[in-house]
């Protein structure tokens, strides 16, 4: 059974006329009639009964006719339904993140993109940095947004810059270097270094190390935290110091002090598979890039 034949014997039971059926479906009345034939006999029951006068529905073709009528109505709404996702303004997005930071630009445009797009459904993973880019790779995601220099090799991303944070020591309040506006790195090389032992930012140790030896040392590790409340306490305790993105430490954190380095800003970008085929993707990029500054739009 086709659903051709459901539409065939819907038009038939509706209009209780091979011919004005015929014509409503443009084709031939004996091709209808031997359709809906061959529809009873693959059913083993009689849907109609024919005479030269009328057609009638049987109590079996009365009860066909309600389910194929709701069948039908379902395909149409299963086809529109794919037509609008096919178009991008249906269906889910799956969007990740390290929540813990703060990007507005990323909110704006969840924002504006819900309002434009009410349909879509907008799924938000909370994912570490080391988390997000096998989950791009394998799918289970659409869109990341990670630090340029953790994607890696990129020749099946594309990527769109975001924004830019300076990399900022934290001090002790009463550090020797705690008064100055900015630092070199390697001023801090004989330091013990506060780090993240959370599991899933375990990103963050290779950054650091792979930071500092760009300035010429090896950092020496001292105690660590899972959080970032619990790293900047333990800085401001004086347990150490701890090198992180302006942007993710709170304003006012009370115990520590900033100072700006001499460290190259890290930049932060939206990645995605260049073969994703999803138009929703496409339609939240484009999004995304109507809520970057005019002059930091690619």
């Amino acid at each position: 059974m086709e659903l051709r034949h459901l539409r065939y014997f819907v038009a038939v039971a509706e209009a209780l006329n091979f011919s004005r059926a015929a014509e409503k479906l443009r084709v031939a009345q004996p091709a209808l009639s031997r359709q809906i034939r061959n529809l009873e006999d693959e059913m083993g029951v009689q849907l109609l009964e024919r005479s030269h006068v009328r057609v009638q529905l049987t109590d079996a073709g009365r009860i066909f006719l309600a389910h194929a009528t709701r069948l039908l109505a379902q395909v149409d709404v299963a086809i529109t339904a794919a037509q609008e996702a096919a178009r991008g303004n249906d269906g889910h997005l799956v969007v990740a993140n390290d929540w813990r930071l703060p990007m507005h630009v990323l909110s704006d445009a969840i924002v504006a993109f819900r309002a434009r797009y009410p349909r879509v459904e907008i799924a938000l993973a909370d994912l570490r940095v080391h988390e997000q880019m096998p989950a791009i790779r394998a799918g289970r995601i659409h869109l990341g947004i990670l630090p340029r220099d953790f994607i890696g090799a990129r020749d099946d991303l594309e990527l769109l810059p975001l924004a830019r944070s300076d990399l900022v020591a934290v001090l002790p309040p009463d550090h020797r270097l705690a008064a100055h506006e900015t630092l070199r790195l390697r001023d801090l090389a004989g330091e013990k270094w506060v780090w993240n032992a959370d599991p899933r930012a375990e990103g963050f140790k290779p950054f650091l190390i792979q930071t500092c030896r760009l300035a010429g040392f090896s950092p020496t590790f001292g105690q660590s935290a899972e959080t970032l409340e619990g790293m900047l306490a333990l800085v401001g305790i004086g347990y150490g110091v701890l090198l992180l993105p302006r942007l993710v430490v709170p304003a006012g954190a009370a115990n520590v002090r900033m100072v700006a380095t001499d460290c190259e800003a890290i930049e932060l970008c939206a990645v995605w598979r260049r073969e994703d085929p999803s138009q929703i993707l496409q339609h939240f990029v484009a999004v995304l890039r109507e809520r970057l500054p005019s002059g930091s739009r690619p």
